[in-house]
């Protein structure tokens, strides 16, 4: 939620953001996160986390409305994965991100959307409820293959192997 404000005197330098230094624990009795940002080309807004944000917004004070996100990021499971050039190396596979983006001039960022990074350096964006669900069922379908098509043949295959 953000409100417009008329351009006020300089606020002084202690009344930059003061940011909680650890994101609140998501739910309704979570306290908002609020902060008085001094937008590029003048004016300032006040602007408000959702509660599920986890972002630190260290670097909110200042800048253009569209440069503003909200967000928070879910981990993805480490696979070891080989790599020419450093042998075998954790990458993370399935990492994701809860995001909007209040004021971009695409209408699907601006609402919470899923970012879905399959794989390293690999991106989804804008993922929908419905669009989210079909992904993950499709993983799963995919999980199920494996374990019951692939894993299934290598078992007998090894078994048969001399």
């Amino acid at each position: 939620m953000t409100t417009l404000l008329p351009e006020p005197a300089p606020v002084p330098a202690q009344a930059a953001p003061s940011l909680a230094s650890t994101p609140p624990a998501a739910g309704p009795s979570s306290a908002r996160r609020s902060w008085l940002r001094k937008l590029r080309g003048g004016g300032q807004i006040v602007e408000s986390c959702p509660d599920w944000c986890t972002d630190n917004h260290r670097g909110d004070a200042s800048g253009a409305l569209i440069d503003l996100s909200h967000g928070s990021n879910f981990p993805g499971t480490p696979m070891a994965v080989f790599d020419a050039a450093l042998g075998t190396v954790a990458m993370p596979l399935l990492a994701s991100r809860i995001n909007v983006d209040p004021y971009s001039d695409q209408p699907e960022r601006r609402v919470p959307h899923v970012v879905l990074e399959p794989f390293q350096d690999e991106v989804m964006e804008c993922l929908s409820p419905d669009e989210f669900a079909a992904v993950i069922a499709q993983v799963r379908e995919r999980c199920d293959f494996l374990m019951g098509k692939v894993h299934a043949q290598l078992v007998k295959a090894r078994a048969e192997y001399h």
